[in-house]
This record gives C-alpha cells, structure tokens and sequence, in this order.
C-alpha cells in the first residue's frame, strides 16, 4: 500500500492498481490487486481457517449493525468509521468463548460487555477529549428506563471543542443489543431471539448555557411500556454532546460537526 504525495491522482481502478481517497487518514491510498481468489478460499483446505473466521465475521458483522442502528439517534455525533472498529469489539468479545469450536463462536455480549464501555463513536473528536466530567447512570430492576445525572455540573472548562461555544444539550440513547450465536440447522450465525425486533429509544436536555453556575442535569430515557429486556441481551446506554456557538431568537446555530457521543454503560 502506497501513500499519494505526487500530482497523479485517480479515483477507482487502474490496470492492478487501485486508488480511493480516506476521509479519515485525508490521504490519497494505492493498493495493488491480488490474493488468493473466491474458489480457492471456499474449496482449498490450506483456507479451512480462513472459511472459519470468514464465517465469524458474518457474526461479527450482525451484531455491529445492531449496536450502529441502535445509536442512530445520535447520528448526527456520529464522525469517521465506526464499523471496523465495532467488529474489532465484536471479535474482542467473540475470543473470550472458549466453548464453541472455531467458526461457530457466539458473541456474548451480555457476558463479557466491558469491551463496550468508553467506545466513542467520533473519530475526529473523541468523547473523552470533549467532555471532562463525572456522570452517574442508574437502571431499573426490570432494565426498562435509564437515567443519566450530572450533580452539581459546572459547564465552564467541562468541554473542548477548537470552535467557541456558549452552549449545550446533552443526550441520553438506550438500545438493546442480544447475543449473536451460531444456528446449526440454518448453517448461520444470528441473534438469540430471532428474528430481532430493534428497540432503542433517544431522550434530549434543554439547550444551557457553558457558564459558573452550579446545576444538576438529570436526563431520562425509557422504552416503551410494553417492552422489556430479555436475557441473553444487553442494554446499551450512550451519552451524547451537541454544541452551539450561540443561540438567537430561540433558534441555535449548530457547530460543525456538532458534537460527540460514546457508549458509558452496558447493563
């Protein structure tokens, strides 16, 4: 893989040479083609262990679109891939199985969730450079509500963002999130209870200004009254920040990029 530095750029194939811009990186990428091809992978038996984590992945890649989806109300905190580093989460998880055999290993998250906590879904602005401050989140026995307090917060010097900011809302997202395992007689991996129906939920605070007074934020989310829970899942409790540089007439003017988020509990 090679690095851009020169006038020549192009975007797509050429010849056994591939090019594609990162966002991320904000460089120029060139990668050669080869490899082994699909037939060899699915028939050689030098690839058996490439067919097993092949099959893993599969899992891998469930239970991270579940964890994606159940934060989309937070999208807009959202910055840079979130996907690849999930899956990292994912096979985190998947390795602590040590009763599976290789490419049937389920994802039990509601066993070993800690690899969740602290995960910021922000690249460019990572939560934990934004905001500096204690929170505190309680459940319910039954995991049906979620609260996030922050006692006696003083918003001055509690954020840093590289534009000036004068105000903020916090968020609170919940979502649930079930194991992923392998179904022998569908020769596949999916969720526990399936098919899984997705349940999240997003609360918001007021818009406050960042100044010297002393508050205490409590912020409640709560699914819906018919729904509860089950075992085999865990419930996921992200907080999110969104900035405003100033606010007129009751309408604030959004920062660019908006804010951060990240997951602060697993329950």
């Amino acid at each position: 893989m090679a690095e851009s530095k020169g006038p020549i750029r192009f975007k797509g194939s050429l010849g056994d040479i591939r090019s594609y811009y990162d966002s991320d990186l904000r460089k120029w990428i060139y990668a050669t083609k080869g490899g082994a091809n699909k037939d060899l992978i699915k028939n050689n038996p030098a690839f058996a262990r490439t067919r097993e984590l092949n099959e893993e992945w599969k899992g891998n890649s469930i239970w991270a679109k579940i964890v994606r989806k159940g934060t989309d109300g937070l999208s807009q905190l959202k910055q840079g891939r979130n996907n690849c580093y999930l899956l990292k989460i994912a096979e985190r998880i998947q390795v602590m199985n040590h009763e599976d055999s290789m490419g049937k290993r389920r994802i039990e998250s509601s066993k070993f969730n800690y690899p969740l906590i602290g995960y910021s879904f922000s690249n460019k602005h990572p939560f934990n450079e934004v905001f500096i401050g204690e929170t505190t989140l309680s459940i319910t026995d039954d995991r049906s509500k979620v609260t996030l307090s922050l006692n006696n917060f003083i918003a001055k010097n509690k954020f840093s963002w590289p534009e000036t900011i004068r105000n903020y809302r916090i968020y609170l997202n919940i979502s649930v999130v079930p194991d992923v395992i392998w179904n022998e007689f569908e020769r596949k991996f999916e969720t526990v209870y399936s098919p899984f129906d997705p349940m999240c939920t997003t609360s918001v605070s007021e818009w406050m200004s960042i100044n010297t007074d002393s508050v205490d934020i409590s912020v409640v989310t709560e699914f819906s009254k018919d729904f509860k829970p089950h075992e085999k899942s865990i419930v996921i409790a992200a907080m999110g920040v969104e900035f405003a540089s100033y606010i007129e007439y009751g309408s604030p003017y959004i920062v660019k990029d908006c804010g951060s988020m990240a997951i602060l509990g697993c329950f």
